[in-house]
């Protein structure tokens, strides 16, 4: 659907709501919790989640599949009403599409918290630097020294554009709002009960293979993306640590952006007691933090740049 023209030129609704979308998420960052489709999310999943804990452990597997698509079919659905809302009034449908979609990525928020690590080593403050990662990863962060901190945080960004950044906004190129929904609604679930221990195995196994499943192509296409901004630094050698290391972490999609941040930088990245990406390198230090959220930052804008570029030739051939 046309909704506007821009110096003349007809721009299609779904431009106009991903445009909108990423200025919202630079200029304001995060929404509220009060506000946020996300925490809503939060909300009836752990409420779901009761329920299932409360079944016979026998019946735990099919428990988290009902979790799953019921929460999977209040996103869809969610999606489509917005985008009839829009077919219907223009201007509050493609604000409220913009309002949801921005919810599913994270651009700001994302390098804004891997900054503030930075400072915190820049100041010396290791304590505080343990304490703010808590915030971009999940692993205990009490006993780790300054290279780790700066490793782990550094991960956690390179792996987070696929998951915060990429894949909701591919999602939405190729599915509209709901894709992008339905997607960030699978990757929640991943969050919040993908885990392997006693608690969650049984629960979250659907929403743990799904996001594996989800990601699975937006990860190995972050190779390309991450690989422009890596002429900054060293493209080959981006290239040489993620064919060889790729495999190393446990998940199937997370070792492709990081190891080609990591080849990129000429840093090692070391989950202990897991893999270790780049071993041929030095340990990180903090400017190098700086230089992977420019790497995410480029990437990032590179992303969207393609994808109003093909929605664009796609809707007006």
């Amino acid at each position: 659907m046309d909704v506007s023209d821009v110096l003349g030129v007809p721009v299609s609704m779904p431009v106009l709501v991903l445009v909108l979308a990423i200025a919202i998420d630079l200029i304001a960052g995060e929404m509220p919790n009060t506000v946020h489709p996300v925490v809503w999310l939060g909300t009836l999943i752990y409420r779901i989640l009761g329920w299932c804990e409360r079944t016979d452990k026998r019946y735990h597997r099919i428990c988290g599949l009902v979790l799953v698509l019921i929460c999977v079919s209040c996103a869809a659905t969610t999606g489509v009403l917005l985008i009839l809302l829009a077919e219907w009034h223009s201007l509050i449908g493609i604000v409220l599409m913009a309002y949801f979609l921005k919810s599913t990525f994270s651009i700001r928020s994302l390098v804004s918290s891997s900054n503030r690590i930075y400072r915190d080593l820049s100041a010396n403050d290791i304590g505080g630097a343990r304490k703010d990662l808590l915030s971009l990863v999940s692993r205990d962060a009490g006993g780790l020294d300054e290279p780790k901190i700066v490793s782990a945080a550094i991960e956690s960004t390179a792996e987070n554009y696929v998951d915060s950044i990429l894949s909701p906004i591919l999602y939405f190129a190729v599915f509209g709002l709901p894709g992008a929904l339905v997607y960030k609604t699978v990757n929640t679930l991943d969050s919040m009960v993908g885990y392997r221990n006693e608690r969650f195995s049984a629960i979250g196994f659907t929403s743990a293979k799904l996001d594996d499943i989800a990601n699975w192509i937006p990860a190995r296409l972050s190779v390309f993306f991450i690989l422009l901004p890596s002429f900054r630094f060293s493209p080959w050698s981006a290239l040489r640590v993620c064919l060889r290391d790729h495999a190393l972490p446990v998940s199937p999609n997370s070792g492709y952006p990081m190891a080609m941040v990591a080849g990129a930088l000429g840093c090692r990245l070391e989950k202990p007691g897991s893999y270790v990406l780049g071993r041929e390198y030095p340990d990180p230090s903090p400017h190098h933090i700086l230089r992977a959220n420019w790497v995410v930052m480029l990437a990032s804008f590179l992303l969207i740049a393609v994808v109003v570029v093909a929605v664009a030739v796609i809707r007006y051939p």
